[in-house]
């Protein structure tokens, strides 16, 4: 209504201007912005007094410690505001970010816009418990005790289970091949990975052609990132399980989550000295196969804003970095400036 009111005047009372119509779309642009950011529940940083300052690469927006409660037949009785007690794993999808409390033994799903927590299924959750949202909306959950994939819709809906029985028995990551479409489980304990296509249906399994022992697993552009927790460092491999190269092995201590980007950037946490690492692909010709550059580091061992103590799951989804402090209670909000 404002922009047709806005443009009747022009055409009506004073002739056309080209830099007052640009300025005006400008202005419009910055208010919708500001009023997405104000709904999503972050907090816009103060603009820096010297202007020539660059910003950093990882840009701490703000905390969520935890959110006035959702309606739902799901929800805990009796509370009306839900305080995060131990938050590990995370994931996010446009609005809606789920997120594991093994704290309080739940899952939550998180409206961004309403800011509310509802709590996505009756499942009892563990510190071991994992999650991953699709691309489709769906979710799946991997808990490593059961040798299942657990799917569901976006609201909580029970949906048929994955399962490879022989293949699949200690499950702790799940992705979606957005090349392809496939869905990938790792198995922690056999150390491969189990491929399944959209109707719960085994389609191969891809054993790795390089020592690796999985402790977590993403996809992306360049095919599958393993987070070694014995190599201290991040293997990426083809699709088949060749080797393509490594990552972080003279910066990474202990690599026990890790989120890819669409345009390749590599987030890794580390326990060892509660870092995120963000690693970028880039051919050094290191005859050891490290292929890539750390492109910045955030955060480090504390109880000053910014700094972690219990490190532990990442998400990331467009310019936005979740990670999960769960001796601190809360999750990180990080803007990611390209």
């Amino acid at each position: 209504m404002r922009t047709s009111i806005l443009s009747e005047t022009i055409k009506l009372e004073e002739p056309y201007n080209p830099i007052g119509s640009t300025l005006e779309c400008i202005c419009i642009q910055l208010i919708c912005l500001l009023t997405v950011f104000e709904l999503a529940g972050c907090t816009i940083p103060e603009a820096s007094v010297d202007a020539a300052t660059p910003r950093a690469f990882l840009q701490r927006l703000n905390d969520l410690t935890g959110a006035r409660s959702g309606s739902t037949s799901l929800t805990l009785t009796g509370t009306d505001y839900i305080s995060l007690r131990r938050p590990t794993a995370i994931s996010a999808r446009n609005n809606d970010i789920y997120l594991i409390d093994a704290g309080l033994n739940r899952i939550f799903r998180y409206d961004r816009f309403q800011q509310t927590f509802t709590q996505f299924t009756n499942l009892t959750a563990s510190a071991e418990t994992r999650i991953y949202t699709a691309p489709d909306r769906t979710v799946y959950i991997t808990e490593p005790t059961r040798p299942e994939v657990l799917h569901y819709t976006w609201d909580g809906t029970r949906l048929p289970s994955f399962a490879s029985p022989g293949n699949l028995q200690r499950p702790v990551s799940v992705s979606v091949d957005e090349a392809t479409g496939d869905i990938l489980v790792a198995d922690g304990l056999l150390d491969h990975f189990i491929s399944f296509n959209s109707m719960g249906s085994t389609i191969s399994v891809v054993e790795p052609k390089h020592a690796i022992s999985i402790s977590a697993m993403a996809t992306g552009p360049d095919g599958i990132y393993v987070a070694d927790r014995t190599g201290h460092r991040v293997v990426v491999l083809n699709r088949d399980g060749a080797f393509r190269y490594i990552l972080g092995a003279k910066d990474l201590g202990n690599p026990v989550a890790i989120t890819v980007s669409r345009d390749n950037l590599i987030f890794v946490s580390d326990s060892f000295d509660q870092t995120v690492k963000v690693y970028r692909g880039q051919n050094t010709g290191a005859p050891d196969g490290e292929n890539g550059v750390m492109v910045a580091k955030a955060g480090g061992i504390g109880t000053a804003p910014g700094s972690f103590n219990g490190i532990a799951g990442l998400a990331v989804d467009g310019s936005m970095l979740y990670v999960t402090d769960s001796l601190k209670s809360m999750v990180q909000i990080i803007l990611i400036n390209r």
